[in-house]
């Protein structure tokens, strides 16, 4: 089975590790972004079966770069973890595209639930090709 890739977009490297540990070992590749324009930037040349971000970011937060990336990549599946989630946040995740919200900290079984997404995403084609993403 070809490997898994997700965006992993956050601007701490507090999750980072672990994500990163366990993914390896699960023949996924984790690419690391720090901002939302660093991860609009990544999505207009490479395809992704998943996205993963934080709420809050240097830039932007994950409601902006959900509904830019998913106009640049339709098929993208994004989610979003935090350590704020609202009955109002919700709604507006919703709204924005994003399918999952997840309460921090991160752990092995949201990296297990990840990599059974990724791996779904993949069989049906999510992510889009690089050749074909709109303008962000």
């Amino acid at each position: 089975m070809a490997a898994s890739k997700i965006l992993f977009a956050a601007g701490s490297d507090c999750d980072f590790t672990l994500l990163e540990e366990l993914f390896d070992r699960n023949n996924t590749t984790v690419h690391r972004v720090r901002s939302g324009e660093e991860a609009l930037a990544t999505l207009r040349t490479t395809s992704f079966e998943l996205m993963l971000t934080d709420l809050e970011m240097p830039d932007m937060d994950a409601i902006t770069l959900a509904r830019r990336a998913r106009r640049a990549r339709p098929g993208l599946t994004v989610f979003m973890y935090t350590d704020l989630p609202t009955q109002a946040l919700r709604r507006e995740i919703g709204e924005a595209g994003i399918e999952r919200i997840f309460d921090k900290p991160l752990s092995p079984k949201l990296v297990r639930y990840l990599l059974w997404e990724a791996r779904r995403a993949s069989e049906r084609g999510g992510g889009g090709d690089a050749s074909s993403a709109k303008g962000v």
